[in-house]
């Protein structure tokens, strides 16, 4: 250390908490002064451009009985002390000492708090785990007064990162916190401003590397810092003001010159954090490419920030930021490889993020975020095992999710979002285990599920997302409730019809709040399609044409016309399915037959069921079925038993991936067979 030098602030942290001290660290030193106070006299001095150098102790104090004379040093030659408060701070013996020794060397020393976690206004003697000052932070002063520190709360409730960046800021150069939000405000929105016109912002660059290529060392080193400010600023302040209003060019245009300005040093000469920002930037490229429907240039650009982030990892691998750049690196590769049909380089990318997402907790267990990932991983695996059919993955993926996502919630209060993502996750487990355990098990999933909504953990009342998912959940109910079909019992259908008729009035409402939304037109028109389905079986015919009625009702939208993907084509499946019982029940025989073999043709012959999605075995057997009926009614029955004859030809083979609803029409068909055979003979 060079006996002169001097440091405006020295960082006191648990080695708990060395993720946040490190993003501190990097914050206090690339932090540009306005320039409107830079030079103002203070009670501090003058106002300097940057606040460096600060110090960040990286041994390992653990080791020793006593503070280093490095550490001593530092201590005394620093203008302030930054405590890093948090649980871990606040029982940390040497976050005490530095304290302790700062105030001694320093008496008039300036010194701040840094609240990560824990709570400041717990009481030590009552609740120990919850305080965040460390004891030595609020000791008599020399004066024997106590006072508590001017505090920085970086929690997302309290001030949030940034404010609380400034609050620093604004007591170590002496200015007042207004005076600093107000010129840093100002300074921000010209960035904005220039920015955001991509010829200013190309120019404002090749000036910044220009100058970078032709300075004196030192001079480098400044322009360096403020590209690399710049650029911090484009990848995260200017993208969350770009990218809600749709100006992907400028986007486009960031994300390139900021490849083009790393890759201009050479990888090798890169620093982790050079090499973050350039990982950075191709996410940004390959969110952009991705949002145009170009995949595989987004799938490019993702692999090539998958390997920065993989050489970062090895240089810091129990970092728990590097670990979460490189986590989302993987899950992205492993999502447009899906997306690509490469469902062997996703199952092997969507496994490294679920690893990666385990040591995250395993660095941090009280990191929510990180908690979240670990939910986030388990439903990646669990959608791609339902892409490849393996039903059995699937669930074991699916229930591993909604575990982690209960342990979240377990302390978490009333209408809490992480409670909208248990009752969400519930619904994905009832859909698998309905192929894996069947229909009871299916059942008492979605019973649970509706159980949490009326439970009031999450309240519908103002939220209309959920209360899309509470008319989902009843009309899966109801689904399973009559899959037996004609083999229905009175009770199910019974308690189908009473969840199924004043869902309707829901679903009405849903779509009369946001008619353009077509995710709740697709909702209504499922609900009212199964609520005909109840009326058939319950022999009331009137009302299952109204019901009917109303869901093509939703369907005339014209946008619903344009919709595309298989949810819709199910739709309009379902629509015509009902058509045509609705036709046969009410003895219009061609007219019946005309619209399931529409049905039917529109379906398509399919060979193989192995690979079918989800719910085109039951379309095709119930409009086989159906179809059987009416040929049966018009005296054709050997062309009936064909049909019959062909859906279980067919479905046998995938009898145990089929759904209970597919089930049962297998089995009407079969017992119609013998039905047949036992009349003829």
């Amino acid at each position: 250390m060079s006996v002169g030098k001097r440091y405006k602030a020295f960082i006191s942290y648990s080695h708990r908490d060395q993720d946040f001290a490190r993003w501190l660290h990097r914050q206090l030193e690339t932090y540009a002064i306005p320039p409107r106070l830079v030079g103002q006299d203070t009670g501090h001095g003058p106002v300097p451009r940057r606040l460096t150098p600060i110090f960040r102790d990286r041994e390992d104090l653990a080791a020793t009985r006593d503070l280093t004379a490095s550490v001593r040093e530092a201590l005394a030659k620093s203008d302030a002390l930054i405590v890093v408060c948090s649980p871990q701070a606040a029982a940390s013996r040497w976050v005490n000492e530095e304290i302790r020794t700062y105030r001694n060397l320093n008496p008039d020393g300036i010194v701040l708090a840094a609240i990560v976690s824990g709570n400041p206004d717990a009481d030590p003697e009552t609740e120990p785990g919850e305080t965040c000052f460390p004891p030595a932070l609020l000791e008599p002063g020399a004066d024997g007064a106590i006072s508590e520190p001017v505090a920085a709360d970086m929690r997302r409730q309290a001030d949030g990162r940034r404010m609380a960046l400034l609050k620093l800021v604004a007591g170590l150069v002496g200015v007042s916190l207004d005076q600093l939000i107000q010129r840093d405000h100002q300074r921000r929105q010209r960035r904005v401003t220039v920015i955001t016109g991509a010829s200013v912002l190309l120019s404002v660059i090749m000036a910044t590397l220009t100058l970078l290529a032709i300075s004196a060392r030192s001079e480098a080193e400044r322009r360096k810092a403020e590209a690399e400010d710049l650029i911090e600023f484009m990848l995260n302040d200017l993208r969350d003001n770009l990218e809600p209003v749709g100006r992907l060019d400028v986007l486009d245009a960031v994300g390139a010159k900021v490849i083009e300005y790393y890759d201009g040093q050479g990888a090798v000469a890169m620093t982790t954090d050079e090499l973050g920002r350039r990982a950075r930037a191709f996410h940004l490229l390959g969110v952009i490419d991705s949002a145009q429907g170009d995949l595989e240039n987004a799938y490019e650009h993702f692999r090539i920030a998958y390997q920065s982030t993989s050489r970062i990892l090895t240089v810091e691998p129990t970092m728990g930021e590097r670990v979460y750049e490189h986590a989302q690196s993987a899950y992205y590769v492993g999502y447009f490889a899906w997306r690509r049909g490469d469902l062997d380089t996703a199952e092997l990318r969507f496994g490294e993020y679920r690893d990666l997402a385990y040591r995250l907790v395993e660095i941090n267990p009280d990191n929510l975020e990180w908690q979240a990932e670990v939910a986030y991983a388990h439903s990646n695996m669990g959608a791609l095992f339902v892409a490849q059919r393996r039903w059995l993955d699937a669930r074991t993926a699916a229930t591993s999710a909604l575990e982690q996502l209960r342990t979240m919630a377990a302390d978490r209060p009333d209408n809490d979002p992480i409670w909208v993502e248990v009752s969400e996750t519930l619904a994905w487990v009832a859909s698998i285990s309905e192929i894996t355990d069947g229909r009871d098990a299916a059942i008492a999933t979605l019973g649970e599920q509706l159980a949490l909504y009326e439970s009031g953990r999450v309240d519908a009342t103002d939220d209309w997302r959920v209360r899309r998912s509470v008319i989902a959940a009843e009309y899966a109910l109801a689904r399973l409730l009559i899959a037996p079909g004609r083999q229905t019992s009175a009770e199910d259908l019974q308690l189908a019809l009473e969840i199924l008729e004043p869902a309707s009035l829901e679903a009405s409402a849903l779509i009369a709040h946001e008619p353009e939304n077509l995710e709740w037109r697709l909702i209504g028109v499922r609900q009212r399609l199964w609520q005909a389905q109840a009326e058939l079986l319950a022999g009331r015919i009137e009302a299952a044409r109204n019901a009917y009625v109303a869901a093509t009702g939703f369907m005339a939208h014209e946008a619903w016309g344009a919709a595309e993907g298989a949810r819709f084509a199910v739709s309009r499946l379902h629509a015509s399915l009902i058509e045509g019982r609705i036709f046969a029940a009410r003895g219009d025989l061609a007219a019946a037959q005309t619209s399931i073999e529409h049905m039917l043709a529109t379906l398509g012959q399919v060979d193989d069921w192995s690979g079918a999605v989800d719910h085109a075995p039951y379309y095709y057997a119930a409009g086989a079925n159906t179809l059987a009926d009416v040929l049966e009614a018009q005296g054709n029955h050997a062309e009936a038993n064909q049909i019959r004859a062909e859906i279980v030809r067919r479905l046998e083979p995938v009898q145990d991936r089929i759904r209970s609803d597919s089930a049962a029409e297998l089995q009407y068909a079969r017992m119609s067979l013998e039905a047949a055979l036992s009349s003829a003979e």
